[in-house]
């Protein structure tokens, strides 16, 4: 059965912006299918948002953010994620640009994963343009030659988060992740964390 990987990001991916953005994190968050999420659509109508309202961990109230991690308790999907600190760069990482060092965590996030759990799937990426998916796919089939497995992803496709539950999700993710991680504030990560591969 064909799942799906949504993609989001926190933070900014050039090496170059430390100031800036210190980390830069990648959630992936596997459901099983494409469909709206019943739970989303169950939340925005409690909150008596509209039912187009696009769930953005920064742009959201602290009272809304809680109430979606108790809706998507639930939920069945499961999260991979990798946060960068700039600080402690791996030394393979020196030379690369923002796109290169996204594909790079994007890939080496993936290869740790079991081939029974990734593999012929399909990968939503929000907002991607079509040369950063044709990169990936070569950058994706590279590596997992040299690594003799199988293609994880079958299919990857740029998607619109305003109109994508799947990549809302992933964005909430990531913003948790973040808090965690840089602000040291769990809160909300505990809140799904026993769904973190």
């Amino acid at each position: 059965m064909t799942q799906y990987f949504y993609v989001d990001e926190s933070g900014e991916p050039g090496l170059h912006s430390l100031k800036r953005s210190p980390y830069y994190i990648i959630a992936m968050v596997q459901i099983r299918n494409r469909e709206p999420v019943s739970e989303l659509a169950a939340l925005r109508r409690e909150l008596h948002l509209a039912p187009n309202f696009e769930f953005h961990f920064y742009r959201m109230k602290l009272a809304q953010k809680d109430r979606f991690f108790q809706f998507i308790q639930p939920l069945l999907f499961r999260v991979r994620a990798v946060a960068l600190l700039k600080a402690n760069v791996p030394p393979d990482f020196g030379d690369l640009n923002s796109v290169e060092v996204a594909m790079e965590l994007l890939t080496r996030l993936t290869l740790r994963a079991s081939p029974l759990d990734i593999a012929n799937d399909i990968l939503v990426i929000d907002g991607a343009p079509e040369s950063f998916l044709k990169s990936l796919r070569v950058h994706f089939t590279h590596a997992y030659h040299l690594a003799h497995r199988e293609r994880p992803f079958k299919k990857f496709i740029s998607s619109d988060s305003r109109h994508d539950d799947g990549l809302q999700l992933a964005d909430m993710i990531a913003g948790a992740i973040r808090e965690y991680i840089w602000e040291d504030s769990p809160v909300y990560y505990r809140m799904f964390s026993e769904k973190v591969v």
